[in-house]
């Protein structure tokens, strides 16, 4: 069996994170993983000291953090996959709303040609994620303060998220996502060396490529990697 994490972050990108890629990389090869996905944040924190600059120029600073991923992952055989999680809490808005939208399949030409996706309906995010052919999952949904979203919009739900700061109620993910016959995902949501690794997905096929990683997600070929209660 392959173990591939589906929801990981790293500095400097990141800002709540502090883990480097090239801890990040050592951490899952001691773990016995052979991929990862990188999930870093793009949010208002994202970019908060260069909203002057190009959508060209945000997207290549987000891009440094995966780049050197892959650079480390290759001396250490661990494939790094391209993924994003965009959160859509309005320019402006008083709060900060935890809506937190996973992206797979992505590629850094979409990227690029997207544009700022911050000021984005979910509804809208997701015609531009469908019309690519990529997959829209709704991380950690029934985390306090989440807005629940139009399962219309999305194509699949995190019901296990191993974030250890926060309780993201994933039983009712589970319960939600299996009443809604949505795609289900597992993730650690790694943040920093400290934590621990806890969640992702075990394959039969080592999986290197995104092509590989959708078809895998929509035909079920996967197992969650999902801890034991208690």
């Amino acid at each position: 069996m392959y173990l591939l994490e589906m929801h990981c972050h790293c500095a400097p990108v990141s800002l709540c994170a502090s883990i480097t890629p090239e801890e990040e990389i050592a951490k899952y090869k001691a773990a016995g993983y052979s991929g990862i996905v990188s999930t870093n944040h793009i949010n208002r924190s994202t970019f908060r000291d260069m909203e002057e600059k190009t959508w060209e120029e945000k997207t290549a600073y987000f891009l440094s953090a995966y780049e050197k991923l892959c650079r480390c992952g290759r001396e250490a055989d661990i494939d790094v996959l391209l993924a994003c999680e965009i959160n859509l809490t309005p320019k402006g808005w008083p709060e900060y709303i935890p809506n937190d939208y996973l992206v797979y399949g992505i590629t850094e030409e979409w990227l690029y040609a997207l544009g700022d996706p911050r000021d984005l309906t979910l509804h809208q995010l997701k015609e531009k994620t469908a019309q690519s052919g990529l997959l829209l999952i709704h991380a950690h949904p029934f985390r306090t303060h989440t807005v629940i979203a139009d399962e219309r919009d999305l194509d699949g739900v995190e019901i296990y998220n191993g974030n250890e700061k926060h309780d993201s109620h994933d039983f009712l993910a589970a319960l939600w996502a299996r009443r809604k016959g949505l795609i289900q995902t597992s993730g650690s949501d790694l943040h920093h060396a400290a934590e621990h690794i806890r969640g992702g997905i075990r394959t039969k096929e080592r999986i290197r490529t995104n092509a590989e990683l959708l078809r895998c997600l929509r035909e079920g070929n996967c197992g969650l990697i999902v801890p034991e209660a208690g």
